[in-house]
């Protein structure tokens, strides 16, 4: 049986009159001989239809990893600490240009970031690294924005600088939207480790989504950290928190 531990993280809101994105949360679980890391954007309002919320959801991630000072930059210097180190069930097989000189350099079979079910079984997805946009009514369907260099990569194993320094992710189904769950929160990613890796890792990202029926975008922002796999414990929720409207 798998027992998830939640991790700290570390969030900044932005909001219009009320604060319906309330931060990240990682929580964990050891798999076999990986320790799994599910990655959530909470809130304090549902998505259900009819509801005072009935347009919260989730539109796009942005700016993953990226050093910026502003408030939608996420406030950490270095954009990201750390190795991701995630490891993939799934495979893209063929040649890549990672360089984009219009030759290939990566041969062969990597990992995908593409949280596609049609990649792999449900159970491979178990103990995979991918991103999501897992609200109500859309399990997969996420595709990876121009920011990714190259779409499977290339080091598959970690959403890395530079070519991939603002990495995001957004709902390619967006007649099926990412409304917020009766659990307040809506899964963005899934990181695989092998439970061997002792280092921790640190990165930034930018939350945008629609809330109270408003058509103006809002925006979530912070850093989430993934200790060592073999530290799970219950560290609780550390918070700074902040308001701030952009158009």
């Amino acid at each position: 049986m798998k027992t998830y531990a939640l991790l700290g993280a570390v969030a900044l809101i932005t909001s219009s009159a009320s604060a319906i994105f309330t931060g990240w949360t990682v929580e964990s679980a050891v798999v076999g001989d990986r320790t799994i890391y599910k990655i959530y954007a909470n809130f304090s309002n549902t998505g259900t239809a009819g509801s005072e919320g009935s347009n919260a959801r989730v539109l796009n991630v942005f700016d993953f990893g990226k050093a910026d000072s502003t408030p939608e930059g996420n406030q950490i210097a270095a954009g990201r600490s750390g190795a991701m180190g995630a490891v993939h069930n799934d495979n893209y097989i063929g040649d890549i240009d990672s360089d984009g000189d219009g030759y290939p350099d990566v041969f062969g079979s990597v990992g995908t970031w593409v949280g596609d079910a049609a990649a792999m079984s449900s159970t491979q997805a178990l103990t995979d690294s991918f991103v999501t946009m897992q609200g109500i009514g859309n399990g997969w369907g996420t595709a990876l924005d121009p920011s990714f260099a190259v779409p499977y990569g290339p080091l598959a194993y970690d959403i890395a600088p530079p070519g991939n320094v603002n990495a995001g992710w957004y709902d390619a189904t967006p007649g099926t939207p990412n409304l917020v769950g009766t659990g307040l929160k809506v899964r963005l990613m899934q990181i695989a480790r092998l439970t061997s890796n002792t280092s921790s890792f640190t990165a930034n990202m930018t939350l945008g989504y629609a809330a109270f029926g408003a058509t103006t975008p809002l925006f979530g922002y912070g850093s989430f950290t993934i200790p060592a796999p073999g530290a799970i414990a219950l560290l609780g929720l550390a918070g700074a928190f902040g308001r701030r409207r952009r158009s």
